[in-house]
């Protein structure tokens, strides 16, 4: 076997191991919010079959990306700067463990919305990861705070959100979002959307 295809190889396990244990402890953690919203209004969890279908969104492309704008990159010596909005540790850590698969990249995190506006102000990043379910605020507010800061108003956002109903994913991408992504979330998706928002800011 050529050194290439071995590395490949080793590449494509590692990144399945990663989607395994992602998976796992999302649905962990999904199920067990399930089961304690429903116990509080004892409601009956229902049943596999009558979840709402995940919606599939399409990559944004990439001549649209551009059209974006990239008044909002900012390099660290070269090395993109990617701020996480999100109330959740181990949602964080999972997509810090995920960005290791990209090298060089510098992640920030924020547990509140407002915490977030003022890094972004301070130090605009090129890409934000942003969950809507903030302890302070909700992202769409987030969202509409970025585009109103000078730095900052072109910056991509990629929406990360528990919230798979059509009518919120539209919502935050006719408000400017980048990209939408439901949790549990897709690694390979998540880093072609990553590379996509990165790649067009610089």
């Amino acid at each position: 076997m050529k050194p290439e295809n071995a590395d490949y190889l080793r590449q494509e396990l590692r990144l399945a191991q990663l989607e395994i244990k992602l998976l796992r402890e999302q649905l962990s953690r999904s199920a067990e919010e399930l089961q304690k919203v429903h116990a509080e209004s004892e409601e009956p969890v229902p049943e596999a079959s009558e979840a709402q279908p995940r919606v599939i969104l399409p990559m944004v492309p990439h001549d649209a990306a551009k059209s974006n704008g990239s008044a909002a990159a900012h390099c660290n010596g070269g090395r993109p700067w990617v701020l996480c909005v999100e109330d959740s540790e181990p949602n964080f850590r999972l997509i810090e463990n995920v960005l290791r698969e990209r090298p060089g990249t510098d992640l920030g995190w924020a547990e509140t919305g407002e915490k977030a506006l003022v890094m972004a102000r301070e130090n605009p990043p090129q890409l934000v990861l942003l969950d809507l379910d903030l302890p302070d605020m909700h992202g769409s507010k987030v969202l509409e705070g970025l585009q109103s800061q000078p730095g900052t108003e072109q910056t991509p956002v990629i929406v990360i959100s528990a919230d798979a109903t059509p009518s919120q994913i539209e919502r935050m991408l006719s408000a400017g979002a980048r990209n939408y992504l439901t949790k549990p979330f897709d690694i390979r998706r998540f880093l072609c959307m990553f590379d996509e928002a990165v790649g067009a800011a610089v």
